[in-house]
Protein backbone atom coordinates (compact mmCIF):
# COMPACT_ATOMS: atom_id res chain seq x y z
CA UNK A 1 0.00 0.00 0.00
CA UNK A 2 0.90 3.56 -0.97
CA UNK A 3 0.80 6.22 2.06
CA UNK A 4 0.59 9.69 0.54
CA UNK A 5 3.49 12.09 2.49
CA UNK A 6 1.93 14.79 4.65
CA UNK A 7 4.36 18.24 4.77
CA UNK A 8 5.55 19.01 7.69
CA UNK A 9 4.31 22.07 8.98
CA UNK A 10 6.64 25.25 9.32
CA UNK A 11 6.55 26.09 13.05
CA UNK A 12 5.63 29.59 14.03
CA UNK A 13 7.86 32.13 14.40
CA UNK A 14 10.58 30.39 13.18
CA UNK A 15 12.46 32.01 10.05
CA UNK A 16 14.36 30.35 7.29
CA UNK A 17 17.94 31.89 6.66
CA UNK A 18 17.62 31.31 2.44
CA UNK A 19 14.02 33.67 2.54
CA UNK A 20 15.58 37.28 1.57
CA UNK A 21 13.02 40.15 2.65
CA UNK A 22 12.99 42.98 0.28
CA UNK A 23 11.01 46.41 0.27
CA UNK A 24 10.25 46.53 -3.38
CA UNK A 25 6.59 47.41 -2.73
CA UNK A 26 6.98 49.70 -0.03
CA UNK A 27 6.39 46.39 2.42
CA UNK A 28 8.63 43.99 3.61
CA UNK A 29 8.10 40.97 1.73
CA UNK A 30 9.76 37.56 0.76
CA UNK A 31 12.24 38.08 -2.42
CA UNK A 32 9.75 35.12 -3.98
CA UNK A 33 6.62 36.67 -3.03
CA UNK A 34 7.18 40.30 -5.09
CA UNK A 35 5.70 40.26 -8.59
CA UNK A 36 8.18 42.21 -9.72
CA UNK A 37 11.59 41.32 -11.21
CA UNK A 38 13.54 42.00 -8.53
CA UNK A 39 17.12 40.63 -7.49
CA UNK A 40 18.19 41.12 -3.90
CA UNK A 41 22.11 40.77 -2.15
CA UNK A 42 22.08 39.87 1.32
CA UNK A 43 24.95 41.11 3.20
CA UNK A 44 26.75 37.69 3.23
CA UNK A 45 25.58 37.50 -0.85
CA UNK A 46 27.62 40.66 -1.50
CA UNK A 47 30.77 39.51 0.13
CA UNK A 48 30.04 35.45 -0.95
CA UNK A 49 30.54 37.24 -4.92
CA UNK A 50 32.87 40.13 -4.09
CA UNK A 51 30.19 42.79 -5.20
CA UNK A 52 32.19 45.78 -3.71
CA UNK A 53 30.93 48.66 -5.62
CA UNK A 54 27.85 49.44 -7.89
CA UNK A 55 30.06 48.87 -10.73
CA UNK A 56 30.23 45.11 -9.61
CA UNK A 57 27.04 44.56 -10.10
CA UNK A 58 26.93 44.35 -13.71
CA UNK A 59 28.43 41.05 -13.80
CA UNK A 60 26.01 39.02 -11.83
CA UNK A 61 23.07 40.48 -12.79
CA UNK A 62 21.12 39.98 -16.34
CA UNK A 63 20.65 42.83 -18.47
CA UNK A 64 22.23 45.54 -16.47
CA UNK A 65 25.49 47.91 -17.65
CA UNK A 66 27.33 50.25 -15.82
CA UNK A 67 28.92 53.20 -17.39
CA UNK A 68 31.25 55.99 -16.04
CA UNK A 69 30.64 59.10 -18.22
CA UNK A 70 32.35 62.25 -18.97
CA UNK A 71 32.57 65.04 -15.72
CA UNK A 72 32.16 62.65 -12.57
CA UNK A 73 28.90 61.79 -13.72
CA UNK A 74 27.73 57.96 -14.28
CA UNK A 75 24.96 55.78 -15.73
CA UNK A 76 23.54 52.35 -14.42
CA UNK A 77 21.85 50.94 -17.47
CA UNK A 78 18.65 48.49 -16.98
CA UNK A 79 16.92 46.66 -19.94
CA UNK A 80 19.07 48.94 -22.47
CA UNK A 81 17.72 52.31 -20.45
CA UNK A 82 19.47 54.68 -18.86
CA UNK A 83 21.20 57.81 -18.73
CA UNK A 84 23.64 58.46 -21.07
CA UNK A 85 23.63 62.83 -21.31
CA UNK A 86 26.36 65.32 -19.83
CA UNK A 87 25.11 67.94 -18.34
CA UNK A 88 23.54 69.36 -14.77
CA UNK A 89 19.63 69.54 -15.85
CA UNK A 90 19.70 65.51 -17.20
CA UNK A 91 17.35 63.03 -15.87
CA UNK A 92 18.24 59.47 -14.59
CA UNK A 93 16.35 56.72 -15.92
CA UNK A 94 17.14 54.26 -13.41
CA UNK A 95 15.98 55.44 -9.85
CA UNK A 96 19.08 55.27 -7.35
CA UNK A 97 17.40 55.18 -3.93
CA UNK A 98 19.25 54.77 -0.41
CA UNK A 99 16.90 53.35 2.46
CA UNK A 100 13.82 53.72 -0.33
CA UNK A 101 15.09 57.18 -0.24
CA UNK A 102 15.73 59.01 -3.59
CA UNK A 103 19.88 60.12 -4.33
CA UNK A 104 20.17 62.53 -7.40
CA UNK A 105 23.05 63.08 -8.98
CA UNK A 106 24.86 60.18 -6.81
CA UNK A 107 28.50 59.77 -7.33
CA UNK A 108 27.94 55.76 -8.00
CA UNK A 109 31.14 55.45 -9.00
CA UNK A 110 33.60 56.83 -6.63
CA UNK A 111 31.70 54.53 -3.59
CA UNK A 112 32.45 51.84 -2.14
CA UNK A 113 30.08 49.33 -0.45
CA UNK A 114 30.20 48.36 3.58
CA UNK A 115 28.24 47.10 6.15
CA UNK A 116 24.50 46.66 4.50
CA UNK A 117 21.74 44.88 5.30
CA UNK A 118 21.18 44.53 1.20
CA UNK A 119 20.84 45.55 -2.01
CA UNK A 120 17.78 45.31 -4.11
CA UNK A 121 17.76 45.97 -8.43
CA UNK A 122 14.56 46.33 -9.87
CA UNK A 123 13.98 45.89 -13.49
CA UNK A 124 11.19 47.75 -15.22
CA UNK A 125 9.22 50.75 -14.75
CA UNK A 126 8.86 51.65 -11.00
CA UNK A 127 7.19 54.90 -11.35
CA UNK A 128 4.13 54.02 -9.31
CA UNK A 129 5.78 53.54 -6.06
CA UNK A 130 9.04 55.54 -6.45
CA UNK A 131 8.18 58.18 -8.77
CA UNK A 132 9.77 60.16 -11.85
CA UNK A 133 13.21 59.00 -13.06
CA UNK A 134 12.39 55.24 -12.43
CA UNK A 135 11.82 54.11 -15.97
CA UNK A 136 14.10 51.63 -16.26
CA UNK A 137 14.26 50.62 -12.73
CA UNK A 138 15.82 51.40 -9.01
CA UNK A 139 18.53 50.53 -7.53
CA UNK A 140 17.85 51.06 -3.84
CA UNK A 141 21.00 50.00 -1.22
CA UNK A 142 19.67 49.41 2.35
CA UNK A 143 22.45 49.68 4.93
CA UNK A 144 22.78 47.72 8.39
CA UNK A 145 20.74 48.62 11.04
CA UNK A 146 21.36 49.33 14.94
CA UNK A 147 20.29 46.35 16.95
CA UNK A 148 18.61 46.77 20.29
CA UNK A 149 20.34 44.78 23.26
CA UNK A 150 23.21 43.17 21.40
CA UNK A 151 26.46 44.56 21.05
CA UNK A 152 28.46 43.58 18.20
CA UNK A 153 31.51 44.49 16.45
CA UNK A 154 33.80 43.03 13.46
CA UNK A 155 36.12 44.77 11.25
CA UNK A 156 38.82 43.82 7.78
CA UNK A 157 41.71 44.96 6.85
CA UNK A 158 43.67 44.16 2.89
CA UNK A 159 46.45 44.47 1.94
CA UNK A 160 47.58 44.23 -1.57
CA UNK A 161 50.32 45.28 -4.50
CA UNK A 162 50.90 49.22 -5.46
CA UNK A 163 50.46 49.64 -1.21
CA UNK A 164 46.70 49.05 -1.24
CA UNK A 165 45.00 49.23 1.79
CA UNK A 166 41.28 48.45 2.45
CA UNK A 167 40.39 48.87 5.93
CA UNK A 168 36.47 48.63 6.92
CA UNK A 169 35.00 48.40 10.62
CA UNK A 170 31.48 48.04 12.66
CA UNK A 171 30.69 48.48 16.11
CA UNK A 172 26.98 48.16 17.17
CA UNK A 173 26.62 49.43 20.84
CA UNK A 174 23.25 49.15 23.06
CA UNK A 175 21.78 52.02 25.01
CA UNK A 176 19.24 50.78 27.00
CA UNK A 177 16.20 48.65 26.38
CA UNK A 178 15.14 50.77 23.63
CA UNK A 179 17.68 53.01 22.20
CA UNK A 180 21.05 51.58 20.07
CA UNK A 181 23.62 53.30 17.58
CA UNK A 182 25.54 51.77 15.11
CA UNK A 183 28.84 53.59 13.48
CA UNK A 184 30.77 51.68 10.35
CA UNK A 185 33.35 53.06 8.17
CA UNK A 186 35.98 52.57 5.33
CA UNK A 187 38.88 53.81 4.61
CA UNK A 188 40.71 52.63 1.33
CA UNK A 189 43.94 53.86 -0.48
CA UNK A 190 45.92 52.36 -3.63
CA UNK A 191 49.16 54.45 -5.09
CA UNK A 192 48.15 54.85 -9.16
CA UNK A 193 49.72 52.26 -11.97
CA UNK A 194 48.81 54.07 -14.82
CA UNK A 195 52.06 55.68 -16.38
CA UNK A 196 51.90 59.70 -16.46
CA UNK A 197 53.95 60.16 -20.47
CA UNK A 198 54.51 64.02 -19.66
CA UNK A 199 55.92 63.01 -16.14
CA UNK A 200 55.45 63.87 -12.56
CA UNK A 201 53.11 61.31 -10.27
CA UNK A 202 51.66 57.73 -11.88
CA UNK A 203 48.00 58.19 -12.33
CA UNK A 204 45.21 55.89 -11.04
CA UNK A 205 45.26 56.52 -7.64
CA UNK A 206 43.18 56.29 -5.12
CA UNK A 207 42.64 57.51 -1.32
CA UNK A 208 38.72 57.46 0.13
CA UNK A 209 37.34 57.26 3.49
CA UNK A 210 33.34 57.23 4.38
CA UNK A 211 31.46 57.15 7.78
CA UNK A 212 28.06 56.05 8.65
CA UNK A 213 26.35 56.77 12.14
CA UNK A 214 22.90 54.94 12.76
CA UNK A 215 20.45 56.01 15.63
CA UNK A 216 17.57 53.35 16.31
CA UNK A 217 14.90 54.40 18.59
CA UNK A 218 11.77 52.19 19.53
CA UNK A 219 9.51 53.65 22.31
CA UNK A 220 6.76 51.61 21.61
CA UNK A 221 6.75 47.95 19.98
CA UNK A 222 4.89 50.02 16.92
CA UNK A 223 7.28 53.29 17.12
CA UNK A 224 10.76 52.62 15.63
CA UNK A 225 12.37 55.86 14.78
CA UNK A 226 16.28 55.44 12.70
CA UNK A 227 18.20 58.46 12.25
CA UNK A 228 21.42 58.46 10.13
CA UNK A 229 24.22 60.59 9.17
CA UNK A 230 27.08 60.14 6.74
CA UNK A 231 30.26 61.48 5.50
CA UNK A 232 32.36 60.57 2.49
CA UNK A 233 35.59 62.35 0.88
CA UNK A 234 37.77 61.21 -1.90
CA UNK A 235 40.92 62.89 -2.95
CA UNK A 236 42.86 61.17 -5.70
CA UNK A 237 43.43 61.01 -9.21
CA UNK A 238 41.19 57.91 -10.29
CA UNK A 239 40.63 57.45 -13.75
CA UNK A 240 37.41 56.50 -15.73
CA UNK A 241 36.27 53.08 -16.13
CA UNK A 242 36.24 54.16 -20.18
CA UNK A 243 39.78 55.95 -20.96
CA UNK A 244 40.38 57.92 -23.32
CA UNK A 245 43.69 58.06 -25.75
CA UNK A 246 43.82 60.97 -28.41
CA UNK A 247 45.92 63.70 -29.80
CA UNK A 248 45.35 67.02 -27.84
CA UNK A 249 44.22 70.40 -29.75
CA UNK A 250 47.24 73.16 -28.79
CA UNK A 251 44.93 75.48 -28.26
CA UNK A 252 43.42 73.83 -26.19
CA UNK A 253 39.72 74.59 -27.61
CA UNK A 254 38.38 71.38 -29.41
CA UNK A 255 40.44 68.79 -27.26
CA UNK A 256 40.72 65.28 -29.08
CA UNK A 257 41.86 66.19 -32.63
CA UNK A 258 41.98 63.07 -35.27
CA UNK A 259 44.90 63.47 -38.07
CA UNK A 260 44.01 60.16 -40.04
CA UNK A 261 40.36 59.54 -41.69
CA UNK A 262 41.51 55.80 -41.84
CA UNK A 263 38.74 53.71 -39.67
CA UNK A 264 41.78 51.72 -38.10
CA UNK A 265 43.17 55.11 -36.39
CA UNK A 266 39.94 55.92 -34.66
CA UNK A 267 39.66 54.73 -31.07
CA UNK A 268 36.28 52.95 -29.56
CA UNK A 269 35.95 55.22 -26.33
CA UNK A 270 37.07 58.48 -28.48
CA UNK A 271 35.29 61.21 -27.44
CA UNK A 272 33.25 62.88 -30.75
CA UNK A 273 35.70 65.65 -31.38
CA UNK A 274 38.21 62.63 -31.96
CA UNK A 275 35.93 61.25 -35.31
CA UNK A 276 36.07 64.84 -36.70
CA UNK A 277 38.68 66.98 -38.39
CA UNK A 278 39.06 70.58 -36.60
CA UNK A 279 37.88 71.83 -40.51
CA UNK A 280 34.46 69.60 -39.86
CA UNK A 281 33.90 70.27 -36.53
CA UNK A 282 33.80 73.65 -37.28
CA UNK A 283 31.98 73.66 -39.80
CA UNK A 284 28.97 71.57 -38.89
CA UNK A 285 28.28 74.65 -36.30
CA UNK A 286 28.42 77.18 -39.12
CA UNK A 287 31.96 78.89 -38.08
CA UNK A 288 33.88 79.75 -41.48
CA UNK A 289 36.45 76.78 -41.68
CA UNK A 290 38.71 79.57 -42.07
CA UNK A 291 39.56 79.39 -38.92
CA UNK A 292 40.22 75.54 -38.85
CA UNK A 293 43.70 74.01 -37.48
CA UNK A 294 43.68 71.82 -40.67
CA UNK A 295 42.86 71.12 -43.92
CA UNK A 296 40.50 67.90 -44.58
Amino acid sequence: MSVPAVAQDRDEGTVDDNVIIVTAQRQAQSAQDVPIAVSAFSQAALEAQQIENSSDLQLTLPNITFTKTNFTSSSFTIRGIGDLCVGVSCDQATAIHLNDQPLFSTRLFETEFFDLERVEVLRGPQGTLFGRNATAGVVNVVTAKPKLGQFQASGDAEYGNYNAVKVKGMVNIPIGDTLAFRGSGIYVKRDGYTTNLNGGPKLDDRELYSLRGALRFEPTPDTTIDLYASYFREDDNRMRIQKQYCQRDPTGILGCLNNSREAESFNANSTFTAALSSREFLAIRGIPTAFALGSL
